[in-house]
């Protein structure tokens, strides 16, 4: 059975598999990089190394995330992944839930990827991001400023 970190990031209720999740961190220092895009808040030092910290409501085109910052087990990635508020761990299953406005407008920007599965909690839905596909996407790893 997977466990889930269950939170939230710019209006989205999401889960990610528990084992994929290294630290929680409550304040990185994180330093601003130049002519990066806006998503992308910048780098911090986590563990004595650089850690490479996104902004999870601003990349999925909705609003900013300004709260803990999920550093990822190196062997998703080498990232920091900026959310709003962390609602816990659950051990429930995911379940096949359909897609809500808010999920479809995010996947419409084509830079979150989840699936139709959730974990239920509390009568919300905590979409299953797919943190392989993310980490490895053109859009995540392109942190360079669009004009």
């Amino acid at each position: 059975m997977t466990q889930y970190l269950l939170f939230d990031a710019g209006g989205l209720d999401l889960a990610a598999p528990s084992s994929l999740v290294k630290a929680i961190h409550e304040d990185l220092n994180i330093q601003a990089v130049a002519g990066t895009s806006h998503w992308f808040r910048g780098l911090a030092v986590a563990h004595g190394k650089l850690l490479p910290v996104t902004d999870m409501g601003a990349f999925a085109g909705r609003r900013s995330s300004s709260g803990r910052t999920l550093e990822l087990d190196p062997s998703a990635s080498i990232a920091g992944l900026q959310v709003d508020n962390i609602v816990g761990l659950s051990d429930e299953e995911a379940d096949n839930v359909p897609l809500s406005d808010a999920e479809n407008d995010a996947l419409s920007v084509g830079k979150l990827t989840f699936s139709e599965r959730a974990i239920v909690n509390k009568g919300r839905n905590h979409r299953v991001l797919d943190i392989g596909s993310l980490v490895q996407s053109p859009e995540f790893l392109n942190i360079t400023e669009q004009p």
